[in-house]
């Protein structure tokens, strides 16, 4: 009789603990499932809205261009506020940065089929690069200016001599050399675009339009290019133009 009273009580425990064990499994599980439909519809909402943006982002694109008549793929615009809360469309600055880097590496205007293949040409490590065809005159730039403690490397790439006096101009140019940055520097005077309106490719031929103009620079993230004036018309001296160059 006293035996079969605790296998009754063991039995009851038994069943307690496995009670106790599938109720906290359950929980467990049930939590596990909340949390992860939380987070999946907290994904859909930020997917969602980030849909709603770039959708918005494209209906005011297209709006604009359609007032001023540019006929330019939507993708290569982005929309900007002017000081008085006017709102204008703009060709992306990267899109500017890769067509022009296209242009200097072919070494003239490049065609919409060519931009891809040439830009898998282009200069990555950092540094200071001169495209090739103005690597003599940025030798002379140097030398007009007093320096002649750089060189440059076959690849494109300005080096400095370990005989390098300590000046301003070295120690910038050397900043340069040494920075996280990639100065890109092209001595001809034109630069190439996307027209603002129809989205074509043309040459700007910025030192025409203003002999007075050192440079128009492109950026994309860490990447500068300095298209640089020949001065062909001689409307700036020598240390203008390296001065300009070195304040980036």
């Amino acid at each position: 009789m006293k035996n079969r009273k605790y296998i009754i009580i063991g039995v009851i425990i038994l069943i307690i603990i496995v009670g106790l064990i599938i109720f906290f499994a359950t929980r467990s599980s049930d939590e596990v499932f909340n949390n992860s439909k939380q987070e999946s519809v907290a994904n859909i909402s930020n997917n969602t809205e980030d849909d709603v943006i770039t959708e918005e982002e494209i209906k005011e694109v297209e709006n604009i261009k359609n007032e001023i008549n540019a006929t330019g793929d939507t993708d290569i615009y982005q929309v900007e506020e002017e000081y008085d809360g006017r709102k204008i469309l703009q060709v992306k600055p990267e899109v500017q940065f890769d067509v022009d880097l296209a242009g200097i590496i072919k070494a003239s205007i490049p065609q919409e089929d060519e931009i891809t293949e040439l830009l898998g040409k282009a200069p990555s490590n950092n540094g200071i690069w001169i495209s090739e065809q103005s690597r003599e005159s940025f030798s002379n730039l140097l030398r007009n200016n007093n320096i002649d403690n750089f060189a440059i490397s076959n690849e494109g790439y300005l080096q400095i001599n370990n005989n390098a006096e300590n000046s301003d101009t070295i120690n910038k140019l050397i900043n340069m050399i040494n920075s996280d940055k990639l100065y890109i520097i092209n001595m001809t005077g034109i630069a190439y675009e996307r027209d603002y309106i129809s989205g074509e490719i043309v040459e700007y031929p910025f030192e025409d339009m203003d002999p007075y103009q050192v440079l128009e620079p492109y950026q994309k993230e860490n990447k500068i290019i300095l298209e640089i004036t020949t001065n062909k018309n001689k409307k700036l001296t020598e240390k203008e133009i390296l001065e300009t160059i070195i304040s980036y």
